[in-house]
Order: C-alpha cells, then sequence, then structure tokens
C-alpha cells in the first residue's frame, strides 16, 4: 500500500511582487511575467520550499485542491493582498502580515535610499529626484561610466536603465518621462562591481532582527540573480563585515519603525574607484523573501524556512 505524504505548507511564490505593488488594486501579470515567475520559482525547490510543500498556481483551485491545502500553514514570497487572497481561496491558515501600505513603502527604493544616507563611509550618493527637471540637472553633472537610473519599483534587474552623463538621448527622454509617471527615481553612478554581498534578516512583531551571516551573490550585468553562496570564515574581511553588520541593522530597525515584520535581505557590492576598491554598503533593500533564503538560514530554528515552521 503506496504512503501519501500529505504536505506541510502551501505557498505563493509571486516573484513579481514589486510589479503589484506598483500596479496597485486590479494588477494582473501578464502572460510572459507569468511564465517567468513560473520559471524562476522552480529554482526555489529544496531550498526555501520543500519538496512536499504545494506551490499555487494562478488557475483556480477546484473544490478537491481546496479541500486537501485546507489548514495547511500559508506562505507567499511577499504577502501582497493578491497573493493573501490566492492563500485565502484554498483556506491556508496565514499568520498576521504587513499592511499593504507598509509593503509598497518599505520595498519602493528610495526607502532603501533614506536608510543608506546615515551609513559610515557610503562610496557614492544616491539621488532621489520625482521631476524630470531635477532628473536632468542629475544627469548633466560628470560621471565616467554615466549614471544608473532606477525606477520606485523593480527587482531582478528589471526597472533600471544606464544613461551617459549629458543630455539624455530622445530613447533615454521618453524612458525617463514614463518611469516618472509610475514614482520617483533613484539615480547614481554607474561603477564596475567587483564583488557582490547579501545580508538576510528576519523581523520579528516585536521589532527584533535576526541576521544571517554574509554570502557573497553573483547577478548578471543587468543586475538578475544567478546565485549565491556562504561566506567561508575570513573570506569577508573585518571592515567589510562590520559595515555590513551596520547596515543589515539599520534596515531592520528602520523596517520595523515602518510597521514591517517579516523577512528581508540587503544587497551590497565592492567597486572599483579613484580610491581603489571601495564598499557600497546597502545596495538595495528587499522586504519579502529572497532567493537567498536558505543559504542565509540553513537549518535556522529561528527563522521561518524550509527545516522550520512558524514564526520565531
Amino acid at each position: 500500500m503506496s504512503h501519501v505524504t500529505r504536505p506541510r505548507r502551501v505557498w505563493v511564490l509571486n516573484l513579481d511582487a514589486e510589479h503589484e505593488l506598483e500596479s496597485g488594486p486590479g494588477y494582473q501579470p501578464t502572460r510572459h511575467l507569468r511564465a517567468i515567475v513560473a520559471r524562476e520559482s522552480r529554482r526555489l525547490i529544496g531550498g526555501l520550499v520543500d519538496p512536499a510543500d504545494v506551490v499555487l498556481g494562478e488557475d483556480e483551485p477546484g473544490p478537491r485542491e481546496r479541500e486537501r491545502l485546507h489548514g495547511l500553514e500559508g506562505h507567499a514570497w511577499s504577502p501582497t493582498p493578491r497573493a493573501l487572497l490566492r492563500l485565502e481561496a484554498v483556506g491556508a491558515r496565514v499568520s498576521p502580515t504587513p499592511l499593504p501600505g507598509v509593503l509598497r513603502r518599505v520595498n519602493a527604493r528610495p526607502f532603501a535610499a533614506e536608510v543608506r544616507v546615515p551609513l559610515a563611509g557610503a562610496s557614492f550618493a544616491k539621488h532621489v529626484v520625482a521631476t524630470l527637471e531635477d532628473a536632468l540637472a542629475e544627469l548633466a553633472h560628470p560621471a565616467a561610466d554615466g549614471w544608473l537610473v532606477r525606477r520606485t519599483f523593480g527587482a531582478a534587474g528589471r526597472g533600471r536603465r544606464r544613461v551617459a552623463a549629458g543630455r539624455p538621448s530622445a530613447d533615454d527622454l521618453a524612458w525617463l518621462a514614463a518611469s516618472l509617471r509610475r514614482g520617483a527615481l533613484v539615480i547614481e553612478p554607474w561603477v564596475h562591481v567587483t564583488r557582490e554581498y547579501t545580508r538576510s534578516a528576519w523581523v520579528t512583531p516585536r521589532a527584533e532582527v535576526v541576521i544571517s551571516p554574509p554570502c557573497f551573490q553573483e547577478t548578471t550585468r543587468a543586475g538578475a540573480w544567478t546565485r549565491t553562496e556562504r561566506a567561508e570564515r575570513g573570506a569577508v574581511s573585518r571592515e567589510d563585515d562590520a559595515r555590513l553588520a551596520e547596515a543589515v541593522a539599520a534596515a531592520g530597525a528602520a523596517l520595523a519603525r515602518a510597521g514591517y515584520f517579516g523577512p528581508f535581505g540587503i544587497d551590497a557590492f565592492r567597486h572599483r574607484s579613484e580610491r581603489g576598491e571601495v564598499l557600497n554598503p546597502l545596495s538595495e533593500i528587499n522586504a519579502r523573501f529572497t532567493m537567498d533564503w536558505s543559504t542565509a538560514f540553513p537549518r535556522d530554528g529561528r527563522v521561518p524556512g524550509r527545516f522550520s515552521l512558524g514564526a520565531p
């Protein structure tokens, strides 16, 4: 007689969460975006998501599926309103989550730029602009390799553009104008990255921050994640480790003050400069699960994940 394993948890892997946060109520992913999400979600099986868990698809669940999943613990990559509705539709048990307005605020790139300002030794300035006039003024400043312009929301290399210093081209101007209709822009120098870091963490509802050891990350030239590995002891300099710890602690405290609780990660990197190789201690804050999660927190009972059920 065969033994049927009952799934422990049910997941919504909404890797398009930033698109929903940008679009607001009524958001529906395009067919192309659904295909990307489905492809990338498969990389989380066996890591963040246990092979025995169930990942909900986009199709409406039938009565038999709802009965099978009813009462299971429900999780989302990001607890957006659309993700929570999908979990509710199968009767999953979902722990309290941050308010939608909080999710939108803390995942917006200007939030990370604001958290970064007081950090010691930031290697360059980030400029947040809300008008085309202000954007053109920043882009007119000299920059040896041009500028990196990021939209308010974006992930996996989407929502960003390299623009040459000086007067933008007609295509660049059109992109800037269209992007500003979606929200503010974050402008920073384009730099040559030599080493990428990531730190993962969990903010408890009591505003405590549980921080992972440092990891090395690799992304494509466009900024899309490819792989993460745990940093061996001594592989990160003492100075970099201290500044990365400062950055993730500052991010966690800022998230807690904003009303956020749950998983998050920060990205950072070393890059070439006129002073030699330097550290940018905080590039982005991702207030959600990340592709790095199971590498950062393997078998760690302090945080939810493949090897631990329930909140800390």
